[in-house]
Parts: structure tokens; C-alpha cells; sequence
């Protein structure tokens, strides 16, 4: 399983700078299934590494929601109210009328005494009424009597149920459980040892454990028998990996994941697939990647104890919650599990399992928060929560009494500040906190962090300037603060920054004039667009070689470009500068940039004719011209440019047609030019919009 690491965004979307992974590799330590490793080598560099994951875990638990109210229940069986009423109206005579009678109460029994003795000994007082009526009330009175009793016999019966258990709670089916007399004496010793793993579900028909159970009595080939040269450490692991295995619907797992599964032992020559061993025989690494996994991760995974990589990834049909007993696993260095349908908060058992160094989480539906709990894991260096629906304050004094490296929070809703107490994590080199909603500004102390490589936070409330300490960052290589609320000038100190490869600034209050930029050798992406930055473009510019993407659209700037793109040597593959106020004819030296693919001069006020010697930029895919004076023919030159998708020439002062050559280039399919209107400008038999019109804006 190769490391992961942070993939590079396209040219709008910084990239994030990556490494390789610290004492990991592809066929080594930070491969799950490597063997273990004595050394502690120290890494060179390190990536945002690749994870395995773990789902939920699944704990097969009875409900104990009652099952009716009892309530409903005692009065289901009560005497009905008309019976009741008949027997007074034939009674009527006799007797007073009753009392209201509380069924299965000590009262309604003296109640219904006086009114049986009462009407004897009236009956026997009244001459009128013959031995034959006297006889018939009497036995009417004799019914009522018996069936008040049952009433209260009934009552008592449901009470005694309810005080025991037997209802109001959810029981495992009578028919599920085996009687033990039936287990033969191997599959009773099997039992004795599986009860201490599964407290719940072994009798559960159905159920993963009773699955497994099963198949550990009848189905498994090596019909293990314990102290019969089989440790019950052997029988633990193989009845746990059959859990996982039913709990994640291991039928319809993958078939090339789970055609080895159920035979011959587990950690063999050829081991079960997605599994690894020490050379004890003892699972070490659990790994499945986009498997098929589709259930729960049981508790009893807990009972791995010799595990140090769990990956359960990229399964959607992986739900559940992490299970708490995650925290049994002491030797449990690196959980991944992520890409998944995992629910719930982070367990805080999870802080128990003290040797994690590696945790990833990221995609899935978790919530909660950090708690200060954190701190236990000393071991920790790398935090990956992205894309979830964590919440709260991050603990960040806590944080640096771990080892923390990589605190990947993006994508959340954490929210509070960034404290001067950062400085407190000198060991941190990458830090994502984008898509959150943290504030205030951004603090000084963040040049104290001298090993931090990459800083993400767009996309929050940051107020304030950029302090000038962030010249400090000398190993910082990608820098973005992109979507806050960021006012005041560029500090010159961003000069002292060699190493940075990507700063994006954009969509900000940021004004001022570009600083120097002439020591800035590594820089190759600058998103400074959607500010109010103002001046003229510094001719440093033209001596930053590595520069590929410079996109300062929709801001303030004026004056000439032509200085700035003279002498221009770097591999520039974007110019985005549209939505300024530049004035001057299109100069011909932009066709010296010979990298270009997207070259963007739109809404400024550049006149003159379009230099015919664009035609030679054979790599350029996008050329946008439109809302300038420019005047003149369109070059027929335009047709060289093989590779354009893109053309905008809209809302301009061109005339003529648009060459038929052009409108045979092949990718071609985006032209917008002035050929509407009752007197069009242009003639395009090719192009996709033409204006003045309602497409146009």
C-alpha cells in the first residue's frame, strides 16, 4: 500500500506542498504488511502520507427499549365496563349501587366482600323475593367474585414479568439459543473462550458472532480444538477475523479480497487477504482499500491486541461508529479510516491507545470535537480530519505536548483563534485549517514555526494585516490565505521567504503596490486576484524564473506590462491580469512567452491591433481579449494556435470576419465576437456567441 500524500490542485487552486513520508515507504515500515522493524531511521523528508482505514466499530447489542407500555398492558386484561354494568342492572333491587372499583387494588377486594355478604344477607332477610332468585343472585355474585380474582391474579402475574425482565426488554429469541446440553465438549471449551471475547450476539441468530461461532464448530476445515495444541490466543484471532468478516458482509466482498478468506490458517506462507502477521503468528496489519466492505466494525476487533495497522478506506458502505475498544490496542500505531460512511464523535477510548503516531479520518460524517484528552498521545505526529462535521475549539496548547507534524483540520467547523501559543508546536510543517471558521488575525509567533513547510487557512474570518514576521518562515514553501477578510499591504518582508513555491492571497482587502520579489527564486504560482492592490507591475517580476502562474486580475493596477514581460525568462504558462486598467498597445513581446496556455487581458484599456506574432505561441488554449479598444482585422496568424479551445474577442473595435482557418482549428468550440446586432462588426461562421446580445454580458 504506497503512501498517500496531498495531490497537486489544478492552476486556480494552490497546490500543497508534499514529502515523503518519515520512516515509511512503500515496501517498508509504512507499508501495513512489512515485516517489523528494529531501527528508528530518521527520514530525509515526508508527505502527507497515505492511510489505512478503519470503520466503526459494529457492536451486535439488544435493544433494551420495552416493548409495550405496561400500563396498556395490565388494563388489556381488565373486566369490561359493560359486563360490569349488566350485572348491577340485573342486580338492581338487591343492592346499593357500587362503588367505583379500581381493578387488581386491595380496595375493589373489600368492595366486592361487603357487596357479597351484603346481598346474602339481604336476600335471606327479604321474603318476597323465592329460593330460586335468591339462588340465581347468588351465583351472579359468585361469577363476579371469581373474575375480579382473576383480574388480580393476571395483574400480579404481569407485574412479576416486568420487576424480572421478562418484558419491557428486548431478550434474544428463545429459538436462537442452543441448549448447552446439545454442545459437544469441544464446542463448549470453544464457547467458554469465545464468551469472554463476545459478551452479546453468540446465541443472536444471524448475528456476526453467532455467524462466526457457527462456522468455527461446523465449517472450518482445521475444526480447532482448544488445548489440543491450539492457544486460545489463536482461537481469539481467528473468531475475531470471522466477525469482521460477517460484520462487513465478507460474501460480497470484492472476490479478489475475499477468495483466500476462510481457508487454511491465517497467518500462512499466504496470508488471508488484507491481512499481515509478526512472526509470532499474530495479526499485525488489517488493510482493505476500496474492498467492498459493507456493514460495521465490530468490538471485537479490540481483541487484536498485537495490531498495528488498521486501513479500512474508500467504502461508503462502511458505517457505524468507531469502536471504543480501539483503545485495547496498545500497540496500534497507524489508523486510517477514511473515505468511508463512519458516524458518531471520537471516542474517548481512542486516547488510550497511546502509541498512535498516525491518524486519518478524513471524508467521512464524524462529529463531535477534540478534547483535551489529546495530549496522551505523545506519539502523534500526524492529526487528518478533513471533510467531516467536527466542531468546537482545537486544543492547541494540548497538541503541543504531542509530537504533532501534520494537523490536517480542513473542511470542519471548528472555530476560536490562532493563539501566540502556536509558536509552542516547533515541530509542526504542515498545518491545514481551511473551510472552518476561525478569526482574529493572524498572530506573530507564527514565524516562530521555522520547520513549517505548507499553511492553509482559507476560507475562515481572518482580519488584520499580515505581520511581517511571516518573513521569518524560512522553510515555509506554500502559503495561502485565500477567501478572508485580510486588509493592509503586502508586507516587503515576503521577499525573505526563498523556499515558498505558492502564495495566494486572493479574493482579500489587501492594497498597496507588489513588494520586491526578486529573491523569491522558488516561487511558481502567485493568486494575489480579487484585492485592491494598485500600481504599476515591478519589473522583479521578470527575473523570477520559476514563476508559471501570475494571476492578478480584478484589482487596481495600471500603467504598462511591457517592462514587466520584456525580459521575461521563467516557464510562465498563465497570465491572468484581467479586470485592471492597463493602457497601452498590445506589446509584441508577450509572444516571447513561449509556455503560455491561458493568456487573459480582458476589461482593461489596451488599444492598438492584435500582434499577429501570437500565432507562433503554439501551446496557448486560451486567449481572451474582450472589452479593450482594440481595433483593426483579426490575424489570420490566429489559425497557428492548434491547441486553442478558447477566444474572446467580444466588445472591442476589431472589424472584418473571423478567418476561416480559425474556426477550423479542431478544440475550438468557445468564440465570442462582436457579430450580432443590426451592424455587426464582425462575420463569424463559427462562433458561439455573438454580441451584442442576451448572452452577453
Amino acid at each position: 500500500m504506497d503512501p498517500e500524500s496531498i495531490e497537486s490542485e489544478d492552476e486556480q487552486t494552490p497546490q500543497v506542498a508534499q514529502e515523503d513520508e518519515e520512516g515509511f515507504d512503500a515496501d517498508d515500515a509504512f507499508n501495513p504488511f512489512a515485516s517489523p522493524s528494529n531501527g528508528d531511521s530518521q527520514p530525509d523528508s515526508w508527505k502527507l502520507p497515505e492511510e489505512i482505514s478503519v470503520n466503526s466499530d459494529y457492536v451486535s447489542e439488544f435493544s433494551h427499549e420495552p416493548v409495550g407500555d405496561h400500563a396498556t398492558a395490565l388494563n388489556s386484561t381488565s373486566t369490561p365496563a359493560s359486563v360490569r354494568k349488566q350485572r348491577r342492572d340485573e342486580e338492581r333491587g338487591m343492592d346499593a349501587p357500587p362503588s367505583v372499583i379500581h381493578e387488581g387494588s386491595e380496595s375493589e377486594t373489600i368492595v366486592q366482600s361487603k357487596r357479597f355478604f351484603g346481598g346474602i344477607t339481604h336476600a335471606t332477610s327479604n321474603t318476597s323475593f323465592s329460593t330460586t332468585q335468591t339462588t340465581d343472585a347468588l351465583k351472579r355474585r359468585l361469577i363476579v367474585w371469581a373474575s375480579i380474582a382473576l383480574v388480580m391474579l393476571i395483574a400480579l402475574i404481569l407485574m412479576i414479568m416486568f420487576v424480572t425482565g421478562s418484558i419491557g426488554q428486548n431478550k434474544e429469541p428463545s429459538s436462537a439459543n442452543e441448549p448447552e446440553d446439545d454442545l459437544t465438549p469441544r464446542e463448549r471449551a470453544l464457547m467458554e473462550i469465545l464468551s469472554g471475547v463476545s459478551p452479546t450476539g453468540l446465541h443472536e441468530v444471524g448475528s456476526p458472532q453467532k455467524l462466526a461461532r457457527d462456522w468455527l464448530f461446523h465449517d472450518d476445515k482445521l475444526q480447532l480444538t482448544p488445548q489440543e495444541g491450539v492457544s486460545n490466543t489463536t482461537i481469539v484471532q481467528r473468531y475475531v477475523l470471522m466477525v469482521f468478516y460477517f460484520s462487513t458482509s465478507g460474501p460480497s466482498w470484492h472476490e479478489h479480497a475475499e477468495h483466500n478468506w476462510l481457508e487454511g490458517e491465517v497467518c500462512a506462507s499466504i496470508h488471508w487477504k488484507g491481512v499481515s502477521c509478526t512472526y509470532e503468528n499474530e495479526v499485525r496489519a488489517l488493510a482493505f482499500d476500496n474492498e467492498g466492505l459493507d456493514g460495521t466494525i465490530p468490538d471485537e476487533i479490540g481483541h487484536l491486541t498485537k495490531l498495528e495497522n488498521l486501513v479500512l478506506k474508500n467504502h461508503q458502505k462502511l458505517t457505524g461508529s468507531i469502536p471504543t475498544t480501539i483503545g485495547n490496542l496498545k500497540r496500534l500505531g497507524q489508523l486510517g479510516l477514511y473515505n468511508n460512511g463512519l458516524i458518531g464523535g471520537l471516542p474517548r477510548e481512542l486516547y488510550d491507545a497511546t502509541y498512535l503516531n498516525y491518524i486519518n479520518l478524513e471524508n467521512n460524517q464524524l462529529i463531535g470535537g477534540l478534547t483535551l484528552a489529546i495530549e496522551k498521545l505523545r506519539n502523534l505526529e500526524k492529526l487528518i480530519l478533513f471533510n467531516n462535521k467536527f466542531s468546537g475549539g482545537v486544543p492547541f496548547t494540548q497538541l503541543a505536548r504531542t509530537g504533532i507534524r501534520l494537523l490536517g483540520l480542513s473542511g470542519n467547523d471548528f472555530e476560536g483563534t490562532l493563539p501566540e501559543s502556536i509558536q509552542d508546536l516547533p515541530l509542526l510543517e504542515y498545518l491545514y485549517l481551511d473551510g472552518n471558521r476561525f478569526r482574529g488575525t493572524l498572530p506573530s509567533t507564527i514565524g516562530k514555526l521555522r520547520l513549517l513547510k505548507s499553511l492553509m487557512l482559507d476560507s475562515n474570518e481572518f482580519t488584520g494585516e499580515l505581520p511581517s514576521e511571516v518573513g521569518t518562515m524560512r522553510s515555509i514553501e506554500f502559503f495561502s490565505m485565500q477567501g478572508n477578510r485580510l486588509r493592509g499591504s503586502l508586507p516587503t518582508e515576503i521577499n525573505d521567504m526563498a523556499k515558498l513555491e505558492t502564495l495566494n492571497l486572493a479574493t482579500n482587502f489587501l492594497d498597496g503596490s507588489l513588494p520586491d520579489t526578486r529573491r523569491m527564486d522558488a516561487l511558481s504560482h502567485m493568486y494575489l486576484y480579487q484585492n485592491e492592490l494598485t500600481g504599476t507591475l515591478p519589473p522583479s517580476l521578470a527575473g523570477m524564473d520559476s514563476l508559471r502562474v501570475l494571476f492578478l486580475s480584478s484589482n487596481r493596477f495600471y500603467g504598462t506590462i511591457e517592462q514587466a514581460i520584456r525580459n521575461f525568462n521563467g516557464p510562465l504558462e498563465g497570465l491572468y491580469l484581467s479586470d485592471n486598467s492597463f493602457e497601452e498597445t498590445l506589446p509584441a513581446s508577450l509572444c516571447n512567452l513561449q509556455n503560455l496556455e491561458s493568456l487573459f487581458l480582458d476589461e482593461n484599456e489596451f488599444h492598438g491591433t492584435i500582434p499577429t506574432c501570437l500565432g507562433t505561441i503554439s501551446t496557448l488554449r486560451q486567449l481572451y481579449l474582450f472589452k479593450n479598444d482594440l481595433t483593426g482585422l483579426v490575424p489570420t496568424e490566429l489559425a497557428g494556435l492548434r491547441a486553442l479551445s478558447g477566444l474572446g474577442l467580444e466588445n472591442t473595435h476589431l472589424e472584418g470576419s473571423i478567418p476561416d482557418d480559425v474556426c477550423l482549428i479542431r478544440p475550438l468550440k468557445d468564440i465570442w465576437s462582436d457579430c450580432d446586432g443590426d451592424y455587426p462588426e464582425i462575420s463569424c461562421s463559427c462562433c458561439a456567441t455573438c454580441c451584442p446580445s442576451e448572452g452577453c454580458s
